[in-house]
């Protein structure tokens, strides 16, 4: 537990992107029960967009859109009743409440959820850039479960999109002192795609390991100049769950 801490902490502050990750099975919560748990979520892109060092325009609204890089992920959930259960989660680039309903047939399971983003504002160094902005995501999970939930395992289909905004901080001009010191940035982001998870444990303690996949698309401008980029992404993602 000290080691998966520092490892949290690390990422916290060095965090450039990250996703956010489910980290839940299929099945549904008890009323009342409580998870909460701390890891770490990634977003690598395996098909990246050909773009040129000089298009200043398609590099912020990738990196505003996709974030690629390593984060901490900070989550809890807590069940509800009518097999609904309610999550908040944080992953340095954003913050996550969802909620979703499980119909439970045994070991098997489904469920749909419905989560809302808020997108924390990102900079980028070299790029002198700050993104934010807002989404919404739906996840659905078909899995299995033990039966005495000593593992539990599920695959899923997941879409959403994001609205974004934000400023890329330009050079001083020493030829025109009265120039803009930075340019908007405003856009949206689309993704869809799949994921696969496994949880084991016993009791109160439990190991998550979660991998997703998806193609993103984007589009916005910058600077007034008009730009389009898209990319393929894995994301993994591992935590340590508590339930109480």
């Amino acid at each position: 537990m000290r080691n998966l801490s520092v490892l949290a902490i690390c990422a916290l502050c060095s965090a450039c992107g990250g996703a956010a990750p489910l980290m839940h099975p299929a099945h549904g919560m008890d009323a009342g029960d409580v998870t909460m748990g701390a890891g770490f979520s990634g977003v690598v892109p395996v098909a990246p967009a050909a773009i040129a060092v000089t298009d200043v325009a398609a590099r912020s609204l990738e990196e505003g859109a996709m974030s690629p890089g390593l984060a901490p992920w900070v989550g809890g959930r807590v069940g509800l009743d009518g097999s609904f259960d309610a999550g908040l989660t944080y992953t340095g680039r954003s913050a996550r409440l969802d909620i979703r309903r499980a119909i439970e047939f045994g070991a098997p399971a489904l469920s749909v959820g419905l989560g809302a983003s808020g997108l924390l504002p990102k900079r980028h160094d070299e790029l002198g850039l700050r993104v934010g902005g807002f989404g919404a995501d739906v996840p659905v999970l078909l899995g299995y479960q033990s039966a005495a939930d000593i593992y539990s395992a599920w695959i899923g289909a997941r879409g959403g999109f994001e609205l974004l905004s934000g400023q890329r901080d330009l050079e001083p001009d020493s030829l025109d002192p009265a120039a803009p010191m930075a340019e908007d940035l405003s856009g949206w982001h689309v993704q869809a795609g799949g994921l696969v998870g496994l949880r084991v444990g016993f009791r109160y303690v439990f190991a998550v390991l979660e991998l997703g996949a998806a193609m993103h698309w984007a589009e916005g401008e910058v600077g007034g100049t008009e730009t389009a980029v898209q990319q393929f992404n894995l994301s993994p993602a591992g935590a340590l769950v508590g339930q109480f």
